[in-house]
């Protein structure tokens, strides 16, 4: 297994593979205790974004703006999370340096 870690062409598939599962994942994250979800997919592209219309009864404009880039932000996050959790299977514990830059 480790001979196929360090083949170039073996992790590009391999990163192929881990893609296409990842695009049919779905991932919610909220903001606000739940007045602003978003939806993405495992490779990080938004499907959805949900405002609570009680948001829009108010006028604050920047509450609204601050929840939904707080509720984008958590969801990249839990999108990191779900790449090196279906990377790990795949590299064990051996940490790679820029395995990173792969995820996004």
């Amino acid at each position: 297994m480790l001979r196929n870690i360090f083949d170039s062409e073996s992790l590009k598939k391999k990163v192929e593979e881990i893609k296409n599962e990842l695009e049919k994942e779905k991932i919610v994250a909220e903001s606000g205790g739940g007045m602003v979800k978003v939806r993405l997919n495992g490779l990080g592209e938004i499907t959805n974004l949900e405002i609570e219309d009680g948001l829009f009864k108010g006028e604050d404009k920047d509450m609204t703006e601050d929840l939904i880039v707080a509720a984008i932000n958590k969801s990249k996050e839990k999108v990191k999370e779900l790449w090196q959790e279906k990377l790990k299977d795949f590299l064990g514990f051996l940490p790679l340096p820029g395995i990173n830059d792969l995820i996004t």
